[in-house]
C-alpha cells in the first residue's frame, strides 16, 4: 500500500505531466472508480456545446437579479438598511441553478428554496468517500466484482452506516439526473426544445442531437447521458460556489477595489440600460480583473493528482538541490506508479513568475502587461495564466462567467463590511454584512 509521492509546483514539470505526456499520466484509479459508483460512467468534457452555453446571458442576468433582491431583502429585515447574509449559502444555491439552467436547460428552484435535496445529496459525496478512506486502494477491484445487481444486492445489506448514507445520496442525485434526462427526451420528441430554458443549447439538449445523428452503436445510451447531467453538476458546482463566495470575501477586505467596482457597473448601466449583453458586460475591464485576481488567489481546487503510468524524467524550469545540498537538479526521474500532486494555488502564487507582490490581492495587474517570467513559463493552464481551470476546456469557462454576472449583480448597490457574525457551525459559512447604498438603483 506503500507508494512513492511527489509535490508538484513547478510550471515545466506541469506542462509534462497534464499536456505532453498526457497519455502517461492518469487520474488515480480509486478516484475513477468512485467518480463511477456515484456518478456514471463516460463523463466527458462539453468543449463543444460550451461556448453557445457561455452566450446565453440571459440565464445569468436573471440569476444575478435574484441574488439582488435576496440580499436586499436580508438587509432591510431590520429596518438599517444593514443586514448579515450568509454569502456561502446562497452562492452554493447561486451555483446549482446557473448550471441547472444553462448547463442542463433544468431550473432546480434553487433561489426561492433553502432547502434543497438534490443539493444536500450533493455536498454529501465528498465527505462519504473520504470517510471510507481504507477502501481507496481497493475500490477499483471492488466495482468489477460481478455485475451491477449483485454489487446493490451486496451495499443494500451491508450494515455500514457511510455505506448506506453514500447509497442514498447517490440514489437522490442518479434520480434527479434520470428526471431531467427524461423530461429533455421527451421535449426532444415532440420538437419543444428550443421553448424550453437556454432555448436547446444546453449541454444535455445538445447530446441528444448529436446522438440522433450517429449509427446505432455510436449512440449514447440513456445511461451515459445521465451520467454527463452527474458529471457537469459535480465538476462544476462547488468550485463555482467557492469561486463566488470568495471573490465577494475579497470586496469587503478590499474597499478600494470595492468602490472602482461599483462605478465601473454602475457607469455601464448608466450608459447601456438595466440588461448588459456580453460583449459589454466583457468590456468591463475592472471586473474581470477583480474576477482574474480572485481565482489566481483563491483556486476552487488546490491541487491536481496524476499517477504514472510509466517511468519518466520530468525537466524543471527551476532546478533544485539534491539530497546533499551540492548538486542540482534539472530534472527528476519518476518511477511507473508515483503520484503526483500539482500544487495549483503554489504555482499561481510563485513569486518567480508573478513577481514580489505575488500573494497581494491586486486587480491592477491585470490592467497592464504581465511579467515576462509568465508568458516564458509553459504553464499548462486554460486561464489567464493561472492553473486555476487546468482541467477545463478551451476558452473561457461557464464559472467564470457566472462569476462575472453575480458580481455585476451584487457590486452595483452594496456595500459590504467585515464585520458580519455568525455562530459557530460544522459547514461552510461566510457572513457578510451588507448595506443598501441606493434603494432606487
Amino acid at each position: 500500500m506503500q507508494e512513492n509521492r511527489l509535490w508538484v509546483a513547478d510550471p515545466r514539470a506541469m506542462h509534462v505531466i497534464l499536456q505532453k505526456a498526457y497519455d502517461h499520466f492518469h487520474e488515480p484509479p480509486s478516484v475513477l472508480a468512485w467518480l463511477q459508483i456515484t456518478l456514471g460512467n463516460n463523463i466527458v468534457s462539453t468543449a463543444g456545446s460550451k461556448h453557445k452555453v457561455q452566450r446565453k446571458m440571459p440565464v445569468f442576468t436573471e440569476i444575478a437579479y435574484q441574488v439582488e433582491d435576496i440580499i436586499a431583502r436580508k438587509a432591510w429585515e431590520n429596518e438599517s438598511n444593514s443586514g448579515v447574509v450568509d454569502v456561502a449559502s446562497w452562492m452554493s444555491n447561486v451555483s446549482l441553478e446557473s448550471i441547472g439552467q444553462a448547463g442542463m436547460g433544468h431550473r432546480f428552484g434553487a433561489m426561492e428554496k433553502d432547502q434543497i435535496e438534490f443539493l444536500q445529496a450533493l455536498h454529501q459525496l465528498l465527505p462519504l468517500i473520504n470517510r471510507m478512506w481504507y477502501l481507496h486502494p481497493f475500490i477499483a477491484t471492488l466495482i468489477k466484482l460481478g455485475p451491477t445487481s449483485f454489487r446493490r444486492f451486496v451495499v443494500d445489506h451491508l450494515p455500514f452506516g457511510p455505506a448506506q448514507a453514500l447509497k442514498n445520496s447517490t440514489d437522490v442525485v442518479d434520480h434527479t439526473a434520470n428526471t431531467i434526462y427524461k423530461k429533455k427526451k421527451s421535449a426532444f420528441g415532440n420538437g419543444t426544445l428550443d421553448s424550453e430554458i437556454a432555448a436547446g443549447n444546453d449541454v444535455v439538449s445538445m447530446l441528444l442531437k448529436q446522438s440522433e445523428t450517429l449509427s446505432g452503436e455510436e449512440q449514447m445510451t440513456e445511461e451515459e447521458i445521465v451520467a454527463q447531467v452527474n458529471g457537469l453538476v459535480f465538476a462544476g458546482h462547488d468550485t463555482t460556489s467557492s469561486a463566488l463566495a470568495r471573490t465577494l470575501h475579497f470586496l469587503t477586505q478590499y474597499p478600494d477595489v470595492q468602490d472602482q467596482l461599483r462605478k465601473e457597473v454602475q457607469e455601464a448601466h448608466r450608459q447601456h440600460g438595466k440588461d448588459l449583453d456580453y460583449d459589454q458586460l466583457n468590456s468591463l475591464q475592472y471586473l474581470d480583473a477583480v474576477c482574474r485576481e480572485s481565482l489566481r488567489l483563491a483556486a476552487p481546487v488546490k491541487r491536481i493528482q496524476r499517477v504514472a503510468g510509466a517511468d519518466w524524467n520530468l525537466p524543471l524550469q527551476h532546478p533544485v538541490k539534491a539530497k546533499d545540498g551540492r548538486t542540482e537538479l534539472s530534472s527528476i526521474h519518476v518511477p511507473k506508479g508515483t503520484h503526483n500532486y500539482l500544487s495549483i494555488g503554489a504555482i499561481n502564487q510563485d513569486k518567480e513568475l508573478w513577481g514580489e507582490d505575488a500573494l497581494e490581492f491586486k486587480p491592477s495587474r491585470w490592467l497592464q502587461p504581465l511579467p515576462n517570467s509568465l508568458s516564458e513559463s509553459k504553464i499548462p493552464g486554460v486561464y489567464s495564466n493561472t492553473m486555476t481551470f487546468s482541467g477545463g476546456t478551451s476558452g473561457m469557462p461557464m464559472g467564470d462567467e457566472e462569476i462575472i454576472w453575480v458580481a455585476t449583480g451584487v457590486a452595483k448597490p452594496y456595500a459590504r463590511g467585515k464585520d458580519g457574525e455568525i455562530d459557530v457551525a460544522r459547514k461552510p459559512v461566510l457572513p457578510l454584512k451588507v448595506t443598501v447604498l441606493d434603494r432606487s438603483n
